[in-house]
C-alpha cells in the first residue's frame, strides 16, 4: 500500500489519474462511495487510491494536506457503508498518516474478480448505481457499460452472435450475401470462404449457428445479411441515414432544417456501399495534378479513407440495443458519424488496440473485406490520413449521458485548394448582354450532351431546364455565367434566382464553396440526392415492394 507523502507526490506531478483521487471530504458522503465504486468496477484497472483531506486552491495549484477532523470516523462510517450499501461488501484497506502535522486518509480499493462485476449501490439499482473509472472521473454506468464490465476474457459470445430465435435463413438476403463474396473476392481471389456452400459461409462467419441442429441468424447475421423487411421487423432503427442539413448548425432555420435525407435500410455491407456513395457524391472536390500525370484528378476535400474509415466505425461499433439509426449528418462546413453507445475505452485511448469491441463478428466481417481497418487502428487511420490531406484534425466525442459516439470531419477552406485565382474575376452583372463572356469549356463535354442543349430561338420547358443542369453539373462543376451561356439565357441574374438558387434548396444542386453563395468563384455540382418528401416516399415504396 503506498504511502500519503508518495501519492501526493505524483498528484502534483501529473494530476488525478484513474489510479489516484483525492478529496477534501471529512465525511464518506456520495462522491467517495461513487469512487470506491468506479474503482472496484474499471476493468484492468488494478484499483485505485483515494487520498482523503487533500484539495488544492484552484486549477493549476499545488495539492496541498487541509487534514480531516476525526480519521477514526470517517474511517468507521466509510467501512460501515462500503459493507452495507452496496449489493456486495467491499473492504477497501485504509490507514491514517500526517502530512505537514495534518491528519490524511488513504484508501486502496480492490478491483473486484470478474464474476462479482458489477458493483452498484442497491438502493438505486443498476445500471445508475453503479460506476466506471473513465480517465479522472468517475461516470455512472450505461446498459453498454454493464457488458463492457463483464466482456474483458468472457468465454461466451458477445451480443451480435447471440442466436435470433424469431428468424429463419429464409429471411437474408442473397444479394447481401453475393456482396459479402464480390468484396471478399476483390480482397482474396483464393478465399477459401468463396467455395462454401452459403449456409456453410454463414456458419463460418459466426452469421447463422445451430441450434438443436437448426441453423439459425445471428444478431450480426441479420444486421449484414437480413432483407430490408426482416429488419424493420427485427431491428427497426438498424438504419443508416444521410441528412443534409442547410447552413452549420442543427436547427439554424427550422423552417428549411433540411435540405434532404436518405434512409438505408439493408444488410450493413450494401447500406455502407450505398451511403458511402452518397457521401462522396455530395463532397465538393478538389483538383490536383499527381506527379508524372499528364492530366489532373478530382477528388474530395474529405479524403475518402476517412469518411469511410469513420461510416465503418459508426456501423460496426454501434449499439443496436437502442432504437436510434445511425446518423451521418452533412453540415455546410462538416461532416458527423453518429452512433448509439458511448466509447467503451476512455477517448484518450482511442487509437490504442485493445480488447473493447462491442460487436466483435460485424467487425471481423467488416475487416475481411477491408472495409474496416484491423483491431483499433480506425482511429489512427483517420488521424493519419487526414494529417496526410492537410485536412483539420478529425474529432471524437463519446456523450455518455446521451449514449452516443459522435466523429467529426470538418471540411478544409476551399481556397487553400482551389487553383489561383486571375486578378480580376468576372462579377455576376459585368456582361449584362453575355456577349464578352469567357466561353465554357464546351469542348470537354460529351457529344452527345452538347446535342441536347437548347438551339438558338427554342425555348425548353422549366422542367427540361433543370435537367440539363442537372446533366450539365454531374460533368463539371459550372459557374452560373458558364450555364446561362449554354443553356442560351441571356440574363443571368434572373436565371441564377429561378433556377440555381432554388435547386440548391432542394439540394439537386451544391455549392462548391459552401456558405460563400455569391463568392465570385462559385460554380454548382449536381448532387445524387433529391428532396426529401421524394425519397421518403420512394423508400416507403421499396419497402411495401414484394421481395
Amino acid at each position: 500500500m503506498r504511502s500519503a507523502t508518495e501519492l501526493l507526490r505524483e498528484l502534483n506531478s501529473v494530476d488525478e489519474s484513474p489510479g489516484i483521487e483525492a478529496k477534501r471530504a471529512s465525511a464518506a458522503g456520495k462522491s467517495v462511495l461513487e469512487t470506491v465504486i468506479a474503482f472496484a468496477n474499471e476493468p484492468a484497472l488494478g484499483g485505485g487510491y483515494l487520498l482523503l483531506g487533500v484539495e488544492r486552491a484552484g486549477p493549476g495549484q499545488a495539492y496541498h494536506a487541509v487534514g480531516v477532523t476525526d480519521p477514526d470516523k470517517l474511517q468507521s462510517d466509510l467501512a460501515s457503508q462500503c459493507a452495507s450499501q452496496r449489493n456486495q461488501p467491499l473492504r477497501p484497506r485504509m490507514r491514517v498518516e500526517s502530512i505537514d502535522g495534518r491528519a490524511v486518509l488513504v484508501v486502496f480499493v480492490a478491483e473486484v474478480a470478474l464474476g462479482d462485476k458489477p458493483v452498484y449501490l442497491r438502493a438505486t439499482g443498476l445500471p445508475r448505481g453503479a460506476f466506471r473509472r473513465i480517465g479522472s472521473t468517475d461516470q455512472r454506468c450505461t446498459d453498454d457499460d454493464l457488458w463492457a464490465l463483464r466482456r474483458i476474457d468472457e468465454p461466451q459470445p458477445g451480443f451480435d452472435a447471440k442466436v435470433v430465435e424469431d428468424c429463419s435463413l429464409d429471411e437474408l438476403d442473397p444479394d447481401a450475401v453475393a456482396e459479402y463474396r464480390r468484396l471478399r473476392r476483390l480482397v482474396n481471389p483464393q478465399a477459401e470462404e468463396l467455395g462454401y456452400s452459403d449456409d456453410d459461409l454463414l456458419e463460418a462467419l459466426l452469421a447463422a449457428r445451430r441450434v438443436g441442429g437448426v441453423l439459425k441468424p445471428t444478431v450480426a447475421g441479420v444486421l449484414l445479411f437480413g432483407r430490408p423487411l426482416t429488419l424493420r421487423r427485427l431491428f427497426p432503427t438498424a438504419e443508416v441515414s444521410y441528412v443534409r442539413v442547410v447552413g452549420t448548425e442543427w436547427v439554424a432555420d427550422p423552417e428549411r432544417r433540411f435540405a434532404a435525407t436518405l434512409d438505408v435500410r439493408k444488410g450493413a455491407l450494401l447500406a455502407f456501399r450505398q451511403i458511402a456513395a452518397a457521401i462522396e457524391d455530395d463532397l465538393p472536390r478538389g483538383f490536383y495534378l499527381p506527379p508524372g500525370a499528364m492530366q489532373s484528378l478530382q477528388e474530395p476535400l474529405v479524403p475518402r479513407q476517412a469518411f469511410r474509415e469513420a461510416l465503418a466505425n459508426a456501423i460496426i461499433h454501434r449499439s443496436y440495443r437502442f432504437n436510434q439509426p445511425t446518423m451521418v449528418v452533412r453540415y455546410s462546413d462538416r461532416i458527423e458519424f453518429i452512433n448509439t453507445g458511448c466509447s467503451l475505452k476512455p477517448v484518450a485511448e482511442l487509437g490504442r488496440t485493445g480488447p473493447a469491441q462491442r460487436n466483435p463478428v460485424l467487425a471481423a466481417v467488416f475487416r475481411d473485406v477491408e472495409i474496416a481497418e484491423a483491431k483499433g487502428s480506425g482511429i489512427r487511420t483517420i488521424r493519419r490520413v487526414c494529417e496526410a490531406h492537410g485536412c483539420p484534425a478529425p474529432e471524437f466525442e463519446s456523450r455518455r449521458e446521451a449514449g452516443t459516439f459522435v466523429t467529426v470531419l470538418r471540411l478544409p477552406v476551399i481556397e487553400a485548394v482551389i487553383a489561383p485565382m486571375p486578378a480580376h474575376v468576372p462579377e455576376p452583372g459585368d456582361y449584362p448582354d453575355q456577349s464578352h463572356q469567357p466561353e465554357p469549356d464546351s469542348h470537354q463535354l460529351p457529344p452527345d450532351l452538347l446535342a441536347q442543349l437548347p438551339k438558338p430561338g427554342t425555348r425548353p420547358s422549366r422542367a427540361r431546364i433543370r435537367e440539363l443542369i442537372i446533366l450539365l453539373c454531374r460533368q463539371t462543376p459550372l459557374s452560373a455565367a458558364e450555364l446561362a451561356r449554354l443553356l442560351g439565357r441571356r440574363e443571368q441574374k434572373p436565371f441564377v434566382r429561378d433556377y440555381l438558387t432554388p435547386m440548391v434548396r432542394e439540394a439537386l444542386l451544391t455549392y462548391v464553396i459552401p456558405d460563400q453563395a455569391s463568392h465570385p468563384a462559385q460554380r454548382y455540382a449536381a448532387s445524387h440526392l433529391q428532396p426529401a418528401a421524394t425519397i421518403a416516399a420512394e423508400a416507403e415504396q421499396s419497402v411495401l415492394r414484394p421481395e
